[in-house]
């Protein structure tokens, strides 16, 4: 293990206090006061060790994880309080992200030559002092890329080559280039980056209440200033993230159990999971059918940049959330469409975040073998009750899904009808459903993906 005695904060939402995990309450209470109108579980979270950088992105290639426990190396990369998602609020101020609020405005009024002839003028006035953080940079120049490219939100999708005016060109390729990130719009950014919250100031440390107050989001830049439908899409993406934030402790607490043959601290873990998952679960099937289905497709569809050889969009498989649980529980993608899917938006994830997936998947023992090889019914259905409202999360977003995806995609790809987008996705989702199914299947140790599957994940040959 890789602390003598792990602690936890119990009960982080209702009232924090640090104790050994070995005296945490076995019941789950939910919170007085519901999110979303959902009350949720008010679950642990496990308390990391390890200095975590102050972005989500660096030039690092995540080799260091092969000679560290899972929840050492995950302290790298997450928090305690806030998981994946940073732990200060991201403050954006500067010329630039003045003009990026500005330009939705403008943007929202569907004249294309109008709004790029204001953006011209913008750039031609910029004066810049010191450049500053290019992660922070980075982020209102992607939207102003995406609404230059775009010129029009009502249009149908731009194709074909675009670069904003200089210096705003210039900047945004000094500063992804300086942060080792594709300059387009995409889920990282979008839920990740791109938010503020409600009594909050920028820069201010955030605490898991904070960051699990989903109501209180709202997105740093607009496409479509002050619109519901763009925040509520915006909010159903975030809580997905700002109610995994306990999963990443308790799923590398798990592996870690497992490699000492802990049965009661890795049935302890996986209940821990489950409640998190069913949290996600429950706050997403209230959100999704909020997001206008036109609202969606204007997003999700021209911010794909369809035609570009760089082509991606805001997609969930960048989400450490869904990336953390299809690695923890093996599951393995068998969809042609899934596994291309996958492996053109995780060009967008950081390297070091990828590293740290791959590695999750490939700890041994591999968390359905352990659990296979023990016969010990309590880890078993514990086990088990994560794989199957995992597999309901999925069969609930296909269904969700589809209503709000028919006419658009989200995997940057060409379709040649509405109807036929449609059919893939639900074919695909349907792909995913059965695959997250299979993982719950403990009649025999995990298997290794195929080789199409695993090069998805950027295992190389």
């Amino acid at each position: 293990m890789s602390r003598s005695r792990p602690m936890a904060i119990a009960r982080p939402l209702s009232a924090p206090d640090t104790v050994p995990l070995a005296e945490l309450e076995p019941d789950l209470t939910p919170v007085t006061e519901p999110v979303c109108g959902v009350r949720p579980l008010d679950v642990p979270l496990v308390v990391l060790d390890g200095e975590r950088r102050s972005t989500l992105f660096a030039l690092d290639d995540g080799s260091r994880f092969s000679a560290l426990a899972p929840m050492r190396a995950l302290g790298s990369l997450a928090s305690t309080q806030t998981g994946f998602l940073l732990e200060h609020a991201p403050d954006f101020h500067g010329p630039v992200a003045d003009i990026a609020r500005a330009a939705a405005a403008v943007y929202a009024k569907g004249d294309a030559d109008g709004f790029r002839a204001w953006l011209t003028d913008q750039a031609a006035a910029l004066r810049l002092g010191t450049v500053g953080d290019p992660e922070r940079l980075m982020v209102p120049l992607i939207y102003l890329n995406h609404m230059w490219r775009q010129g029009n939100p009502h249009a149908d999708p731009a194709t074909g080559p675009s670069r904003l005016p200089e210096p705003m060109a210039g900047l945004l390729e000094h500063s992804a280039g300086a942060v080792g990130m594709i300059p387009r719009f995409n889920q990282i950014v979008m839920t990740m980056l791109a938010f503020e919250l409600d009594g909050v100031a920028g820069g201010t440390e955030l605490s898991y209440q904070d960051v699990a107050a989903v109501d209180r989001m709202r997105p740093a830049f607009w496409l479509n200033e002050g619109d519901q439908s763009e925040l509520e899409l915006y909010q159903a993406f975030y809580a997905v993230e700002a109610f995994g934030v306990p999963l990443y402790g308790w799923g590398c607490h798990a592996l870690e159990c497992a490699a000492a043959d802990d049965r009661s601290g890795g049935a302890l873990a996986l209940r821990m999971i489950h409640a998190v998952i069913r949290n996600v679960f429950m706050i997403t099937k209230r959100l999704i059918p909020r997001i206008d289905a036109d609202e969606f497709r204007r997003i999700q569809v021209t911010c794909g940049w369809v035609g570009d050889e760089v082509t991606g969009v805001a997609s969930g498989y960048q989400l450490p959330f869904m990336l953390m649980l299809d690695a923890l529980f093996h599951v393995n993608f068998s969809h042609d469409g899934v596994i291309a899917a996958r492996a053109n938006n995780l060009r967008f994830v950081p390297e070091d975040w990828q590293a740290f997936f791959r590695m999750i998947y490939a700890v041994q023992p591999a968390l359905r073998t352990w659990v296979h090889e023990s016969g010990d019914s309590e880890l078993t259905l514990a086990y088990r009750s994560c794989t199957d409202i995992f597999t309901l999360f999925r069969s609930m977003h296909r269904h969700l899904g589809g209503q709000v995806i028919k006419g658009g995609t989200t995997t940057g790809r060409v379709f040649g009808s509405a109807t036929e987008n449609y059919e893939q996705f639900m074919s695909e989702m349907a792909g995913l459903v059965d695959d997250t199914a299979a993982a719950g299947d403990l009649s025999g140790p995990a298997a290794p993906d195929s080789a199409d599957a695993a090069a998805s994940r950027g295992v190389r040959s």
